[in-house]
């Protein structure tokens, strides 16, 4: 595991640097075999472990598994720097994106683009669990943030003013007020996909996925797949110019990286950075399912 880099951010200029020394730092394949193994960043409402954090991708990304408790949600904003992407992976959580609002079930997913409005509320009366990423990295250090003042005490939203300034996300002091990108015909569409809205499929020898977000809707830089195995089937890769992350759902397979093997069930996760040779097989009885998504960094 690579060491945090110790660097307070009190400003955007100081989270603009910080994102450019996470840029000099290597980066190592990692897996997990559960959320377990993530870094606790948990505040009130929202119990968060991070699997992968900005100095073990360069700054490339940073995901987290979250749940939300019941009457939890975040007001709207937006992001100017980065881009942010949801999987839901368990209960109902109603979202704004842009100007569309609707209600995410499990299998849902969505694409934020930077300068886009995005909102969401737990209405429900369980906990509802996320799959989330946002590139480039330092998101996280806004929910160290957040946990660190709930430890003082301090948990409303308008009080945190001064870190959500600092690691660039902009608060809307008004529900009516609107981002760059909420107009269609932004250089970005945002985009929401129902868990039956199956997208493009695409299948093959005991593989079958649902194509969530392809190159050419996210200028070059993201590709989201539900993937979908039988016993015996294989999905190899080798990524050139992109890192590859994968969570497991259900099922159980033998994923291997560079020829390390590593039995993995639902809560594991992956991250295979360029370059380095990715084999996942089927086992068990019963198919594997898994989301998978590429990431490349666009200078």
């Amino acid at each position: 595991m690579i060491a945090r880099l110790d660097f307070p951010v009190t400003s955007p200029a100081d989270f603009a640097r910080l994102r450019r020394r996470f840029a000099d730092l290597p980066m190592q394949p990692k897996v997990l075999l559960s959320r377990e193994g993530g870094t606790d960043i948990s505040s009130p409402g929202r119990q968060s472990l991070s699997l992968l954090v900005g100095e073990e991708t360069a700054g490339a990304l940073y995901a987290t598994d979250v749940y939300l408790s019941p009457g939890f949600g975040a007001p709207p904003h937006h992001q100017p720097t980065e881009e942010e992407l949801w999987y839901l992976l368990e209960g109902e959580l109603d979202v704004r994106v842009a100007t569309r609002t609707a209600r995410l079930k499990p299998g849902s997913f969505a694409f934020i683009p930077r300068n886009t409005t995005h909102t969401f509320k737990n209405n429900g009366t369980s906990p509802v669990r996320l799959l989330a990423w946002n590139s480039p990295a330092g998101h996280e250090r806004a929910f160290e943030e957040m946990g660190r003042k709930a430890r003082e005490g301090v948990t409303a939203f308008p009080e945190l003013q001064e870190i959500f300034k600092a690691h660039e996300i902009v608060l809307h002091a008004d529900p009516a007020q609107t981002a760059a990108n909420d107009v269609p015909g932004g250089a970005l569409a945002p985009k929401l996909v129902g868990a039956k809205a199956y997208g493009r499929p695409v299948s093959k020898d005991g593989v079958s996925a649902r194509i969530l977000l392809d190159a050419g809707e996210s200028a070059g830089v993201f590709e989201v797949a539900d993937v979908l195995m039988e016993q015996g089937a294989l999905l190899q890769s080798r990524e050139e110019h992109a890192e590859t992350c994968l969570y497991f759902t259900r099922g159980s397979a033998t994923l291997d990286i560079d020829g390390g093997g590593h039995d993995v069930g639902a809560g594991a996760f992956a991250f295979v950075p360029r370059r380095h040779a990715l084999r996942v097989t089927g086992a068990g009885t019963e198919p594997v399912h898994f989301v998978t998504w590429t990431t490349r960094t666009v200078a």
